[in-house]
Protein backbone atom coordinates (compact mmCIF):
# COMPACT_ATOMS: atom_id res chain seq x y z
CA UNK A 1 0.00 0.00 0.00
CA UNK A 2 1.48 3.25 -1.37
CA UNK A 3 1.22 6.69 0.94
CA UNK A 4 -0.68 9.00 -1.04
CA UNK A 5 0.80 12.08 -2.43
CA UNK A 6 -1.89 14.25 -2.53
CA UNK A 7 -1.27 17.64 -0.81
CA UNK A 8 -4.78 17.44 0.88
CA UNK A 9 -3.91 14.23 2.76
CA UNK A 10 -2.80 15.29 6.68
CA UNK A 11 0.31 14.80 7.88
CA UNK A 12 1.15 11.96 10.37
CA UNK A 13 1.45 14.91 12.50
CA UNK A 14 -1.67 16.22 11.90
CA UNK A 15 -3.66 12.42 12.14
CA UNK A 16 -1.43 12.54 15.59
CA UNK A 17 -3.10 15.76 16.50
CA UNK A 18 -6.95 15.00 15.92
CA UNK A 19 -7.22 11.30 15.87
CA UNK A 20 -4.24 10.79 19.01
CA UNK A 21 -5.58 7.11 19.83
CA UNK A 22 -5.85 5.77 16.21
CA UNK A 23 -2.38 6.47 15.55
CA UNK A 24 -0.89 5.25 18.68
CA UNK A 25 -3.04 2.04 18.32
CA UNK A 26 -1.37 1.37 14.80
CA UNK A 27 1.89 2.48 16.00
CA UNK A 28 3.43 -1.46 15.02
CA UNK A 29 2.24 -1.11 11.52
CA UNK A 30 5.27 -0.52 9.12
CA UNK A 31 2.75 0.83 6.33
CA UNK A 32 0.58 3.27 9.09
CA UNK A 33 0.57 6.19 7.62
CA UNK A 34 -0.89 4.42 4.25
CA UNK A 35 -3.45 3.24 6.65
CA UNK A 36 -4.25 6.49 7.41
CA UNK A 37 -4.59 8.07 4.32
CA UNK A 38 -6.69 4.96 3.02
CA UNK A 39 -9.08 5.41 5.79
CA UNK A 40 -9.28 9.32 4.94
CA UNK A 41 -9.87 8.94 1.34
CA UNK A 42 -13.02 6.73 2.20
CA UNK A 43 -14.10 9.53 4.75
CA UNK A 44 -13.40 11.94 2.07
CA UNK A 45 -15.55 10.30 -0.71
CA UNK A 46 -18.45 9.79 1.73
CA UNK A 47 -18.43 13.65 3.30
CA UNK A 48 -18.78 14.87 0.39
CA UNK A 49 -21.47 13.01 -0.72
CA UNK A 50 -22.84 13.28 2.69
CA UNK A 51 -22.82 17.37 2.15
CA UNK A 52 -24.92 16.70 -1.26
CA UNK A 53 -26.73 13.43 -1.33
CA UNK A 54 -28.67 14.87 -4.48
CA UNK A 55 -25.36 16.22 -6.29
CA UNK A 56 -23.71 13.70 -8.79
CA UNK A 57 -20.61 14.15 -11.25
CA UNK A 58 -21.50 13.58 -14.44
CA UNK A 59 -19.16 10.23 -15.57
CA UNK A 60 -21.91 8.12 -17.79
CA UNK A 61 -21.91 9.80 -21.16
CA UNK A 62 -23.96 8.16 -23.82
CA UNK A 63 -23.08 8.45 -27.84
CA UNK A 64 -20.10 9.95 -27.58
CA UNK A 65 -16.37 9.77 -26.78
CA UNK A 66 -13.63 11.17 -25.54
CA UNK A 67 -11.66 12.96 -28.35
CA UNK A 68 -8.21 12.62 -27.56
CA UNK A 69 -7.51 9.00 -26.66
CA UNK A 70 -7.78 5.84 -28.32
CA UNK A 71 -8.30 2.20 -27.28
CA UNK A 72 -5.48 0.37 -26.69
CA UNK A 73 -7.57 -3.13 -26.13
CA UNK A 74 -10.69 -4.96 -26.13
CA UNK A 75 -13.05 -6.86 -23.54
CA UNK A 76 -16.04 -8.63 -23.29
CA UNK A 77 -16.17 -6.97 -19.93
CA UNK A 78 -14.55 -4.38 -18.32
CA UNK A 79 -15.03 -4.30 -14.44
CA UNK A 80 -14.14 -1.39 -12.53
CA UNK A 81 -13.59 -2.62 -8.80
CA UNK A 82 -10.80 -5.52 -7.58
CA UNK A 83 -12.59 -7.10 -4.43
CA UNK A 84 -16.29 -8.67 -4.88
CA UNK A 85 -15.79 -7.62 -8.67
CA UNK A 86 -13.15 -9.81 -9.03
CA UNK A 87 -15.18 -12.86 -7.72
CA UNK A 88 -17.75 -12.27 -10.57
CA UNK A 89 -15.41 -11.68 -12.98
CA UNK A 90 -13.43 -15.17 -12.17
CA UNK A 91 -16.42 -16.66 -12.78
CA UNK A 92 -17.15 -15.35 -16.34
CA UNK A 93 -13.09 -15.46 -17.42
CA UNK A 94 -12.72 -19.15 -16.09
CA UNK A 95 -16.38 -20.85 -16.55
CA UNK A 96 -17.65 -19.02 -19.23
CA UNK A 97 -14.54 -18.06 -21.35
CA UNK A 98 -15.16 -14.36 -21.67
CA UNK A 99 -11.99 -12.24 -21.80
CA UNK A 100 -12.56 -9.10 -19.22
CA UNK A 101 -10.55 -6.63 -17.86
CA UNK A 102 -9.97 -6.06 -13.92
CA UNK A 103 -9.08 -2.57 -12.65
CA UNK A 104 -8.89 -1.06 -9.14
CA UNK A 105 -7.50 2.40 -8.36
CA UNK A 106 -5.61 0.89 -5.10
CA UNK A 107 -4.44 -3.29 -5.68
CA UNK A 108 -6.93 -5.93 -7.13
CA UNK A 109 -7.92 -8.18 -4.66
CA UNK A 110 -6.74 -6.44 -1.73
CA UNK A 111 -9.72 -5.18 0.76
CA UNK A 112 -9.78 -3.52 3.91
CA UNK A 113 -12.66 -6.02 5.76
CA UNK A 114 -12.53 -9.62 6.30
CA UNK A 115 -15.38 -11.49 5.85
CA UNK A 116 -17.58 -14.23 7.67
CA UNK A 117 -20.39 -16.56 6.08
CA UNK A 118 -21.22 -19.93 6.66
CA UNK A 119 -20.08 -23.36 4.81
CA UNK A 120 -23.64 -23.73 3.70
CA UNK A 121 -23.05 -20.42 1.53
CA UNK A 122 -18.99 -21.29 1.01
CA UNK A 123 -20.19 -24.21 -1.42
CA UNK A 124 -21.98 -21.80 -3.95
CA UNK A 125 -18.56 -21.07 -4.94
CA UNK A 126 -18.03 -24.64 -5.77
CA UNK A 127 -21.52 -24.53 -7.53
CA UNK A 128 -20.37 -21.67 -9.53
CA UNK A 129 -17.25 -23.76 -10.38
CA UNK A 130 -14.72 -20.60 -8.85
CA UNK A 131 -13.37 -22.47 -6.44
CA UNK A 132 -12.82 -26.04 -5.44
CA UNK A 133 -13.40 -27.25 -1.60
CA UNK A 134 -10.18 -27.65 -1.11
CA UNK A 135 -8.95 -24.08 -2.51
CA UNK A 136 -11.23 -22.70 -0.21
CA UNK A 137 -10.10 -24.58 2.75
CA UNK A 138 -6.84 -22.88 2.20
CA UNK A 139 -8.52 -19.25 2.78
CA UNK A 140 -10.32 -20.55 5.74
CA UNK A 141 -9.17 -18.81 9.07
CA UNK A 142 -11.42 -20.30 11.80
CA UNK A 143 -14.44 -22.32 12.10
CA UNK A 144 -16.99 -21.48 15.51
CA UNK A 145 -19.33 -24.25 17.33
CA UNK A 146 -21.86 -21.50 17.77
CA UNK A 147 -22.33 -17.66 17.28
CA UNK A 148 -24.74 -15.35 19.32
CA UNK A 149 -26.33 -12.17 19.49
CA UNK A 150 -26.66 -9.92 23.03
CA UNK A 151 -27.81 -6.91 23.88
CA UNK A 152 -26.94 -4.65 26.82
CA UNK A 153 -30.14 -5.05 29.18
CA UNK A 154 -28.95 -3.03 32.42
CA UNK A 155 -31.53 -0.60 31.85
CA UNK A 156 -33.79 -2.43 29.84
CA UNK A 157 -37.16 -3.54 31.49
CA UNK A 158 -37.12 -6.87 29.15
CA UNK A 159 -33.64 -8.66 29.95
CA UNK A 160 -32.87 -11.47 27.49
CA UNK A 161 -30.01 -14.25 27.61
CA UNK A 162 -27.56 -14.22 24.53
CA UNK A 163 -29.32 -15.99 21.31
CA UNK A 164 -27.24 -18.44 20.10
CA UNK A 165 -27.35 -19.85 17.06
CA UNK A 166 -25.40 -22.24 14.50
CA UNK A 167 -24.34 -22.27 11.13
CA UNK A 168 -24.56 -18.36 10.80
CA UNK A 169 -21.39 -16.01 9.87
CA UNK A 170 -19.61 -19.24 11.85
CA UNK A 171 -16.42 -19.42 9.12
CA UNK A 172 -13.85 -16.65 9.26
CA UNK A 173 -12.60 -16.02 5.59
CA UNK A 174 -9.05 -14.27 5.27
CA UNK A 175 -10.40 -11.95 2.22
CA UNK A 176 -7.33 -11.41 0.54
CA UNK A 177 -6.03 -14.81 0.27
CA UNK A 178 -9.33 -16.09 -1.48
CA UNK A 179 -9.11 -13.03 -3.47
CA UNK A 180 -5.92 -14.09 -4.19
CA UNK A 181 -7.05 -17.69 -5.93
CA UNK A 182 -9.45 -15.82 -7.73
CA UNK A 183 -6.62 -13.63 -9.48
CA UNK A 184 -4.40 -16.07 -10.14
CA UNK A 185 -7.34 -18.26 -12.32
CA UNK A 186 -8.18 -15.05 -13.97
CA UNK A 187 -4.52 -14.55 -14.99
CA UNK A 188 -4.27 -17.58 -16.69
CA UNK A 189 -6.98 -17.15 -19.40
CA UNK A 190 -6.64 -14.13 -21.69
CA UNK A 191 -8.50 -11.83 -19.35
CA UNK A 192 -6.21 -8.99 -18.02
CA UNK A 193 -5.56 -7.60 -14.00
CA UNK A 194 -4.50 -3.71 -13.70
CA UNK A 195 -3.96 -2.09 -10.24
CA UNK A 196 -3.28 1.86 -9.54
CA UNK A 197 -6.46 2.41 -12.22
CA UNK A 198 -8.95 4.99 -11.23
CA UNK A 199 -12.47 5.27 -13.03
CA UNK A 200 -12.76 8.49 -14.62
CA UNK A 201 -15.66 8.11 -17.52
CA UNK A 202 -17.74 5.55 -19.61
CA UNK A 203 -18.90 6.45 -22.87
CA UNK A 204 -22.27 4.08 -23.46
CA UNK A 205 -22.59 3.66 -27.58
CA UNK A 206 -25.09 1.60 -29.32
CA UNK A 207 -22.53 -1.45 -29.90
CA UNK A 208 -19.97 -0.83 -27.29
CA UNK A 209 -18.99 0.92 -24.11
CA UNK A 210 -15.79 2.87 -24.25
CA UNK A 211 -14.13 2.97 -20.03
CA UNK A 212 -11.60 6.02 -19.68
CA UNK A 213 -9.24 5.31 -16.69
CA UNK A 214 -6.64 7.05 -14.83
CA UNK A 215 -3.55 5.88 -13.57
CA UNK A 216 -3.21 7.18 -10.08
CA UNK A 217 0.45 7.87 -9.92
CA UNK A 218 0.82 9.33 -13.61
CA UNK A 219 -2.21 10.65 -14.29
CA UNK A 220 -1.94 9.47 -17.53
CA UNK A 221 -5.66 8.49 -18.99
CA UNK A 222 -6.10 5.00 -20.95
CA UNK A 223 -9.30 3.90 -22.99
CA UNK A 224 -10.54 -0.16 -23.11
CA UNK A 225 -13.54 -0.91 -25.17
CA UNK A 226 -16.19 -3.76 -24.14
CA UNK A 227 -19.37 -4.91 -24.84
CA UNK A 228 -20.46 -4.11 -20.78
CA UNK A 229 -19.31 -2.67 -18.17
CA UNK A 230 -19.70 -3.97 -14.45
CA UNK A 231 -19.28 -1.03 -11.55
CA UNK A 232 -18.32 -2.83 -8.53
CA UNK A 233 -16.61 0.36 -7.00
CA UNK A 234 -18.07 0.04 -3.73
CA UNK A 235 -20.88 2.11 -1.44
CA UNK A 236 -19.81 5.82 -3.03
CA UNK A 237 -19.87 4.78 -6.56
CA UNK A 238 -20.47 7.86 -8.95
CA UNK A 239 -21.68 5.36 -11.70
CA UNK A 240 -24.64 4.53 -9.19
CA UNK A 241 -25.27 8.04 -8.15
CA UNK A 242 -25.70 9.14 -10.97
CA UNK A 243 -28.05 6.25 -12.31
CA UNK A 244 -30.18 6.88 -9.50
CA UNK A 245 -29.97 10.51 -9.56
CA UNK A 246 -28.45 10.99 -6.27
CA UNK A 247 -30.45 8.18 -4.45
CA UNK A 248 -28.46 5.34 -4.35
CA UNK A 249 -27.82 4.94 -0.59
CA UNK A 250 -30.80 6.17 2.16
CA UNK A 251 -28.71 3.72 5.35
CA UNK A 252 -25.37 3.78 6.01
CA UNK A 253 -23.47 1.18 8.40
CA UNK A 254 -20.36 3.02 9.45
CA UNK A 255 -18.00 0.44 10.33
CA UNK A 256 -13.94 -0.02 12.12
CA UNK A 257 -12.35 -2.35 13.78
CA UNK A 258 -8.96 -4.24 13.43
CA UNK A 259 -7.45 -7.93 12.90
CA UNK A 260 -5.26 -8.13 16.06
CA UNK A 261 -2.95 -10.40 18.42
CA UNK A 262 -3.14 -10.20 22.01
CA UNK A 263 -6.30 -10.77 23.38
CA UNK A 264 -7.34 -12.76 27.16
CA UNK A 265 -8.74 -16.14 26.37
CA UNK A 266 -11.20 -17.82 28.76
CA UNK A 267 -14.83 -17.82 29.38
CA UNK A 268 -15.69 -14.62 30.65
CA UNK A 269 -17.59 -12.02 28.77
CA UNK A 270 -14.70 -10.05 28.33
CA UNK A 271 -12.22 -12.97 27.13
CA UNK A 272 -11.89 -14.49 23.58
CA UNK A 273 -13.25 -18.14 22.57
CA UNK A 274 -11.87 -19.08 19.66
CA UNK A 275 -14.71 -21.54 19.19
CA UNK A 276 -17.58 -18.80 19.18
CA UNK A 277 -18.45 -16.14 17.43
CA UNK A 278 -20.01 -12.69 18.41
CA UNK A 279 -22.62 -11.74 15.91
CA UNK A 280 -23.70 -8.91 17.49
CA UNK A 281 -23.46 -7.48 20.97
CA UNK A 282 -24.11 -4.20 22.16
CA UNK A 283 -22.29 -3.01 26.01
CA UNK A 284 -23.81 0.04 26.71
CA UNK A 285 -27.06 2.19 25.62
CA UNK A 286 -27.15 4.75 22.71
CA UNK A 287 -25.39 8.53 23.01
CA UNK A 288 -24.77 10.90 20.08
CA UNK A 289 -27.40 9.51 17.99
CA UNK A 290 -25.98 6.29 17.85
CA UNK A 291 -26.10 2.72 19.03
CA UNK A 292 -22.60 1.27 19.21
CA UNK A 293 -22.60 -2.42 18.20
CA UNK A 294 -19.74 -5.07 18.23
CA UNK A 295 -18.87 -8.08 16.14
CA UNK A 296 -16.25 -10.40 17.47
CA UNK A 297 -14.85 -13.16 15.34
CA UNK A 298 -11.57 -15.25 15.97
CA UNK A 299 -9.40 -15.86 12.69
CA UNK A 300 -6.46 -17.91 12.97
CA UNK A 301 -6.02 -19.32 15.97
CA UNK A 302 -2.38 -20.32 15.84
CA UNK A 303 -1.42 -16.83 14.87
CA UNK A 304 -3.63 -15.36 17.76
CA UNK A 305 -5.59 -13.56 15.66
CA UNK A 306 -9.07 -12.33 16.36
CA UNK A 307 -11.25 -9.09 14.30
CA UNK A 308 -13.62 -6.62 16.48
CA UNK A 309 -15.86 -4.44 14.49
CA UNK A 310 -17.32 -1.26 16.03
CA UNK A 311 -20.45 0.00 14.29
CA UNK A 312 -23.68 1.72 14.35
CA UNK A 313 -26.47 1.88 11.46
CA UNK A 314 -28.17 4.97 10.94
CA UNK A 315 -29.60 6.77 7.97
CA UNK A 316 -28.21 9.14 5.37
CA UNK A 317 -29.75 12.14 7.19
CA UNK A 318 -29.36 11.34 10.40
CA UNK A 319 -26.99 14.00 12.67
CA UNK A 320 -24.99 11.27 13.74
CA UNK A 321 -21.75 11.86 13.14
CA UNK A 322 -20.45 9.06 10.66
CA UNK A 323 -16.63 9.87 10.50
CA UNK A 324 -14.77 6.54 10.31
CA UNK A 325 -11.64 8.55 12.06
CA UNK A 326 -13.89 9.92 14.89
CA UNK A 327 -15.51 6.04 15.21
CA UNK A 328 -12.10 4.46 15.28
CA UNK A 329 -11.14 6.77 18.12
CA UNK A 330 -14.56 5.62 20.45
CA UNK A 331 -13.32 2.06 18.84
CA UNK A 332 -9.81 1.85 20.78
CA UNK A 333 -11.50 3.98 23.93
CA UNK A 334 -14.02 1.60 23.98
CA UNK A 335 -12.54 -1.88 23.34
CA UNK A 336 -11.35 -2.23 26.41
CA UNK A 337 -14.96 -2.24 27.50
CA UNK A 338 -15.62 -5.17 25.61
CA UNK A 339 -12.91 -7.14 25.50
CA UNK A 340 -9.62 -7.73 27.67
CA UNK A 341 -5.93 -7.33 25.79
CA UNK A 342 -2.76 -8.83 27.65
CA UNK A 343 0.08 -6.58 27.34
CA UNK A 344 1.40 -8.18 23.90
CA UNK A 345 -2.11 -7.00 22.18
CA UNK A 346 -1.13 -5.35 19.13
CA UNK A 347 -2.64 -4.22 15.82
CA UNK A 348 -2.09 -6.72 12.53
CA UNK A 349 -4.36 -4.34 10.31
CA UNK A 350 -7.37 -2.14 10.50
CA UNK A 351 -10.55 -2.77 8.96
CA UNK A 352 -13.00 -0.17 7.69
CA UNK A 353 -16.07 1.03 5.58
CA UNK A 354 -19.12 2.39 5.15
CA UNK A 355 -21.89 -0.38 4.21
CA UNK A 356 -25.10 0.83 2.30
CA UNK A 357 -28.40 -0.06 2.42
CA UNK A 358 -31.62 1.22 0.48
CA UNK A 359 -34.83 1.36 1.97
CA UNK A 360 -37.44 2.48 -1.06
CA UNK A 361 -39.79 4.75 0.26
CA UNK A 362 -42.23 4.64 -3.49
CA UNK A 363 -43.24 2.52 -5.95
CA UNK A 364 -40.94 4.45 -8.57
CA UNK A 365 -38.03 4.17 -6.18
CA UNK A 366 -36.56 1.43 -6.16
CA UNK A 367 -32.94 1.43 -6.75
CA UNK A 368 -31.32 1.26 -10.61
CA UNK A 369 -28.67 -1.60 -10.32
CA UNK A 370 -27.94 -0.93 -14.24
CA UNK A 371 -27.94 1.28 -17.30
CA UNK A 372 -27.20 0.69 -21.09
CA UNK A 373 -24.63 -1.97 -20.98
CA UNK A 374 -23.94 -1.20 -17.52
CA UNK A 375 -24.34 -3.44 -14.45
CA UNK A 376 -23.68 -2.59 -10.49
CA UNK A 377 -22.46 -5.48 -8.36
CA UNK A 378 -21.86 -5.73 -4.61
CA UNK A 379 -22.00 -2.80 -2.44
CA UNK A 380 -22.60 -0.75 -5.05
CA UNK A 381 -25.83 -2.01 -6.30
CA UNK A 382 -26.23 -2.19 -2.22
CA UNK A 383 -28.96 -4.66 -1.71
CA UNK A 384 -27.36 -6.36 1.09
CA UNK A 385 -29.85 -6.47 4.26
CA UNK A 386 -28.50 -3.97 6.73
CA UNK A 387 -28.68 -6.93 9.44
CA UNK A 388 -25.73 -8.54 8.20
CA UNK A 389 -23.84 -5.70 7.10
CA UNK A 390 -21.80 -6.71 4.27
CA UNK A 391 -22.45 -7.36 0.77
CA UNK A 392 -19.79 -10.18 0.91
CA UNK A 393 -22.43 -13.21 1.90
CA UNK A 394 -25.18 -11.72 -0.69
CA UNK A 395 -23.08 -12.09 -3.26
CA UNK A 396 -21.53 -15.32 -2.70
CA UNK A 397 -25.20 -16.70 -2.48
CA UNK A 398 -26.34 -14.88 -5.54
CA UNK A 399 -22.93 -15.43 -7.75
CA UNK A 400 -24.14 -18.49 -9.70
CA UNK A 401 -27.23 -16.36 -10.66
CA UNK A 402 -25.35 -13.38 -11.63
CA UNK A 403 -22.56 -14.40 -13.33
CA UNK A 404 -25.31 -16.87 -15.23
CA UNK A 405 -27.87 -14.14 -16.00
CA UNK A 406 -24.73 -12.14 -17.24
CA UNK A 407 -23.42 -14.72 -19.54
CA UNK A 408 -27.04 -14.86 -21.09
CA UNK A 409 -27.21 -11.16 -21.59
CA UNK A 410 -23.99 -11.41 -23.60
CA UNK A 411 -24.53 -14.03 -25.65
CA UNK A 412 -28.19 -12.92 -26.52
CA UNK A 413 -26.63 -9.27 -26.90
CA UNK A 414 -29.31 -8.18 -24.57
CA UNK A 415 -27.34 -5.43 -22.86
CA UNK A 416 -30.02 -2.45 -22.46
CA UNK A 417 -31.14 -1.14 -19.02
CA UNK A 418 -34.48 -3.29 -18.99
CA UNK A 419 -32.92 -6.79 -19.00
CA UNK A 420 -29.61 -5.80 -17.21
CA UNK A 421 -31.74 -4.80 -14.54
CA UNK A 422 -33.17 -8.19 -14.34
CA UNK A 423 -29.71 -9.69 -13.24
CA UNK A 424 -29.07 -8.07 -10.14
CA UNK A 425 -32.97 -7.47 -9.30
CA UNK A 426 -34.42 -5.71 -5.96
CA UNK A 427 -35.20 -8.37 -3.35
CA UNK A 428 -38.33 -7.71 -1.41
CA UNK A 429 -37.00 -10.08 1.28
CA UNK A 430 -34.02 -6.84 2.04
CA UNK A 431 -36.62 -4.64 2.22
CA UNK A 432 -38.48 -6.55 5.19
CA UNK A 433 -35.22 -6.93 6.73
CA UNK A 434 -34.51 -3.24 6.37
CA UNK A 435 -37.68 -2.52 7.81
CA UNK A 436 -36.70 -4.46 11.05
CA UNK A 437 -33.44 -2.39 11.06
CA UNK A 438 -34.80 0.69 11.75
CA UNK A 439 -35.26 -0.58 15.38
CA UNK A 440 -31.72 -0.51 15.37
CA UNK A 441 -31.51 3.40 15.17
CA UNK A 442 -32.22 5.42 17.93
CA UNK A 443 -34.54 8.12 17.87
CA UNK A 444 -33.65 11.89 18.91
CA UNK A 445 -36.19 12.31 21.58
CA UNK A 446 -36.11 8.56 22.20
CA UNK A 447 -34.43 7.18 25.85
CA UNK A 448 -30.80 5.98 25.45
CA UNK A 449 -32.40 2.43 26.08
CA UNK A 450 -34.61 2.39 23.68
CA UNK A 451 -32.73 0.43 21.31
CA UNK A 452 -31.30 -2.14 23.32
CA UNK A 453 -34.93 -2.64 24.78
CA UNK A 454 -36.57 -2.72 21.52
CA UNK A 455 -33.71 -5.61 19.98
CA UNK A 456 -34.13 -7.64 23.08
CA UNK A 457 -37.84 -8.04 22.81
CA UNK A 458 -37.04 -9.48 19.41
CA UNK A 459 -34.29 -11.78 20.67
CA UNK A 460 -36.89 -12.86 22.65
CA UNK A 461 -39.07 -13.33 20.26
CA UNK A 462 -36.28 -15.33 17.66
CA UNK A 463 -35.63 -17.55 21.11
CA UNK A 464 -39.26 -18.72 21.40
CA UNK A 465 -39.48 -19.73 17.70
CA UNK A 466 -37.70 -22.77 15.78
CA UNK A 467 -34.16 -22.09 15.12
CA UNK A 468 -34.21 -22.36 11.79
CA UNK A 469 -36.11 -18.78 12.08
CA UNK A 470 -33.32 -16.85 13.30
CA UNK A 471 -30.49 -18.44 11.06
CA UNK A 472 -32.70 -17.66 8.10
CA UNK A 473 -32.95 -13.95 9.45
CA UNK A 474 -28.93 -13.65 9.82
CA UNK A 475 -28.68 -14.72 6.04
CA UNK A 476 -31.71 -12.74 4.47
CA UNK A 477 -33.92 -16.02 3.80
CA UNK A 478 -36.45 -15.14 6.28
CA UNK A 479 -40.09 -16.60 4.54
CA UNK A 480 -42.85 -13.59 5.13
CA UNK A 481 -44.39 -16.49 7.27
CA UNK A 482 -41.60 -16.42 9.85
CA UNK A 483 -41.40 -12.45 9.60
CA UNK A 484 -44.67 -12.14 10.70
CA UNK A 485 -44.47 -14.84 13.89
CA UNK A 486 -41.46 -12.79 14.65
CA UNK A 487 -43.34 -9.60 14.63
CA UNK A 488 -46.17 -10.66 16.15
CA UNK A 489 -43.97 -12.08 19.00
CA UNK A 490 -41.85 -8.75 19.15
CA UNK A 491 -45.31 -6.78 20.15
CA UNK A 492 -46.63 -9.41 22.54
CA UNK A 493 -43.46 -8.68 24.63
CA UNK A 494 -42.97 -5.21 24.50
CA UNK A 495 -46.36 -3.91 23.20
CA UNK A 496 -45.02 -0.25 22.61
CA UNK A 497 -42.52 -1.24 20.13
CA UNK A 498 -44.58 -0.19 16.76
CA UNK A 499 -45.92 2.89 18.47
CA UNK A 500 -42.45 4.27 19.43
CA UNK A 501 -41.05 2.91 15.79
CA UNK A 502 -44.51 4.80 14.11
CA UNK A 503 -43.32 7.78 15.60
CA UNK A 504 -39.78 7.85 14.84
CA UNK A 505 -40.81 7.00 10.80
CA UNK A 506 -43.92 9.79 10.26
CA UNK A 507 -46.70 8.98 8.52
CA UNK A 508 -44.99 8.82 5.12
CA UNK A 509 -42.69 6.58 6.36
CA UNK A 510 -44.38 3.69 8.53
CA UNK A 511 -46.94 3.64 5.16
CA UNK A 512 -43.79 2.72 3.24
CA UNK A 513 -42.59 0.25 6.21
CA UNK A 514 -45.94 -1.65 5.84
CA UNK A 515 -45.84 -1.48 2.09
CA UNK A 516 -42.36 -2.99 1.76
CA UNK A 517 -43.53 -5.81 3.97
CA UNK A 518 -46.82 -6.62 2.12
CA UNK A 519 -44.80 -6.10 -0.92
CA UNK A 520 -42.32 -8.86 0.46
CA UNK A 521 -45.58 -11.07 1.03
CA UNK A 522 -46.50 -10.63 -2.08
CA UNK A 523 -43.72 -11.50 -4.32
CA UNK A 524 -43.44 -14.71 -1.90
CA UNK A 525 -46.84 -15.40 -2.85
CA UNK A 526 -46.09 -15.18 -6.50
CA UNK A 527 -42.80 -17.11 -6.41
CA UNK A 528 -44.79 -20.12 -5.22
CA UNK A 529 -47.60 -20.05 -8.01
Amino acid sequence: MSVSSSPNVPSLADFRRRYPLTVENLASLSNREAWLNRVWEIEQRWQSFQENPQKTDEVVFYDSAPKDLTVEAEFEIVYAGGTLGLLHAAVMATKFNRRVLVFDQHTVGKTHRDWNISDEELQEFVKAELFTKEEIETAVANRYQTGFVKFYDANSSIKTPPLFMDNVLDVAIEADKLLEIAAKKLKKTDSKIINNLRLARVFVQKDKVLVECEDVKSGKRRLFDAKLFVDSTGTNSPVSRQINAGKSITHVCPTVGTVAKGFTRGSDDKEIDFSVGEILVSTEDASDNRQLIWEGFAGNQKKDEYTTYLFFYDSVESKADKSLLRLFEDYFEKLPSYKKKNGAWRVVKPVFGYIPSVHHHGWDSVKKTAANRILLVGDAAGLSSPLTFCGFGSHVRNLRKLTAKTENALQANLLGENFLSKINAYEPRVAQMSSLAEFMRPTEKGKPSTVNETMNAVMAALSSLDVTVRREMFQDRISFASFKKVLMKTAKIHPSVFKKMFSQLGTKGTFWWIANIAEAALHERNAKT
